[in-house]
């Protein structure tokens, strides 16, 4: 019965209907994992809200989901009888989650990092909102960064929590003009932003009091500064509401330890890093220093020497030239969706609703066309590699992935991303080749073949080819296909 039911794959769960109903967790070999209910299937699957995501992920299988439409007042009853029925292998288990750590903890953590070139320009206590100002120049005198991309790592690195499993991240970005980040945590918005962005004309002299944040010390400018800047920026009136910051106003309730020295050496680290040329631009296919005594080759083009690939060879790749490296376009085809399945959803705005497909560009008829991808017999999302890496590997990933050439009829390909809804869209999967003798990584991405139509078992035979390639201190890491917005 189960499997005449309408489905899809796990990792495409974004895909399912929003209607009530019983949902059936099967495995390649249609092991029934879990039998559950739901007012609205999507809704229950959406991000990592079901209580069986981690159990599942950690069987390391490809699971698809089936599902089938039942009353809201008939949910109870089905599910108890398709559960004595097919007695599926999670319904009787405990649920096992991640742990999940208190924000204040990684509030308190960036504040640790960022105190000593940072101060508070004060409080909306209307908003509840606290404006944190990142003095640049005191940050360049502390690192000293020697180019652009190392500032930006590190300014960055502030944000970056040091585990996963947060209850909120920090949300913004860093760009050329400023430094946008925000974060709630027990009832404040804290913002983070350029001193920069809000200095004054004329320069003030900036006095400060000494204030805490969830227990974290922290600089804040006393009433006499505060007051002198916001009469020299009364045209920024969204600021006319801040007062000073005088108590600690976002409360600590779990007071998790952490660990400051090492919060801060992170970063000292990551400058160091920078300046001595392990990251950064052309850090990747450097040279080692300390080479292992039997390593026959020094670097990637020694290698694809050795192996008789020649990297000038006159073939009609589609190249893109970046600094560290040239880039190819290869061809894939995705795990997550059947190509033959329209692609359609809807994007809305005030006024109106309008289904808009993925659009393709391939031959159909022997004609060259753009049109849904529905209409085409194989599609293929583009991606991009090292060239290099390419060539390396090419004879052992040809089946996954292939360079963007000439289509055959019937065929078409994807620019840009693949979309399974106005937002979400499909990243392909991707093998890390790591060469440890010769310190050289990449990521190619990859997709299905005629004879492994799956992520496991396209995963499977790679590794095996990898491993018998011969290639020297070779590491191999997978990354699953998956859907972002």
């Amino acid at each position: 019965m189960i499997l005449g039911l309408p489905k899809v794959l796990l990792q495409a769960k974004q895909l399912l209907p929003e209607y009530s109903g019983i949902y059936y967790v099967l495995d390649e070999d249609n092991q029934v994992w879990y039998i559950g209910k739901a007012k609205n299937i999507r809704k229950r699957w959406q991000g990592k809200a079901h209580h069986r995501i981690y159990q599942l992920k950690a069987q390391k299988k490809n699971f698809t989901i089936y599902y089938e439409s039942v009353s809201e007042y008939q949910l109870d009853f089905v599910e108890k009888e398709r559960i004595e029925k097919y007695q599926p292998h999670l319904n009787s288990s405990p649920v096992k989650t991640k742990k999940i750590r208190p924000t204040e903890t990684l509030l308190r953590e960036t504040i640790a990092a960022l105190a000593d070139f940072s101060f508070i320009l004060g409080v909306d206590t209307e908003e509840n909102q606290i404006l944190i100002c990142l003095d640049l120049d005191a940050f360049r005198d502390k690192f000293k960064p020697d180019s652009e991309p190392e500032e930006k790592a590190i300014l960055k690195a502030l944000f970056i929590p040091s585990r996963k499993t947060y209850a909120r991240k920090w949300k913004g970005l860093i760009l050329n003009f400023g430094c946008f980040f925000s974060i709630l945590v027990n009832g404040y918005t804290i913002h983070v932003n350029y001193w920069s962005s809000y200095h004054p004309k004329r320069k003030i002299k900036l006095e400060y009091i000494q204030a805490e944040i969830a227990q974290e010390y922290i600089r804040a400018l006393n009433s006499k500064s505060l007051t002198q800047f916001l009469r020299q920026n009364k045209q920024e009136t969204y600021l006319q509401n801040f007062i000073p910051y005088a108590s600690d106003l976002v409360k600590s309730f779990f007071h998790e330890p952490i660990d400051r020295e090492a919060i801060k050496n992170k970063l000292i680290k990551l400058s160091e890093d920078y300046k001595a040329g392990r990251r950064g631009v052309g850090s990747r296919s450097q040279i080692i220093q300390h080479k292992p005594i039997n390593s026959e080759f020094s670097n990637i083009d020694e290698l694809l020497i050795y192996r008789r690939i020649d990297v000038n060879k006159n073939r009609k790749f589609r190249e893109k030239f970046t600094r560290k490296c040239i880039r190819i376009e290869l061809y894939i085809q995705h795990f997550s969706v059947d190509s033959k399945t329209p692609q359609k959803y809807i994007k809305s705005d005030p006024k109106n609703q309008f289904p808009v497909y993925n659009l393709a560009y391939g031959i159909l008829n022997n004609q060259k066309i753009n049109t849904a991808s529905c209409e085409f017999d194989t599609i293929y999302i583009g991606a991009t590699v090292d060239k290099k890496a390419w060539l390396l590997v090419e004879d052992y990933l040809k089946d996954f992935a292939k360079p963007a050439t000439k289509l055959s009829n019937g065929e078409a390909y994807i620019r840009g991303k693949f979309y399974v809804s106005p937002r979400k869209y499909i990243v392909p999967a991707k093998v890390n080749i790591k060469l440890e003798s010769i310190g050289y990584s990449a990521w190619i991405p990859f997709g299905i073949s005629k004879e492994f139509n799956t992520f496991e078992s396209a995963k499977q035979e790679i590794r095996r080819r990898l491993e018998n390639s011969g290639l020297p201190g070779l590491k191999i890491v997978f990354k699953s296909e998956r859907i972002e917005k």
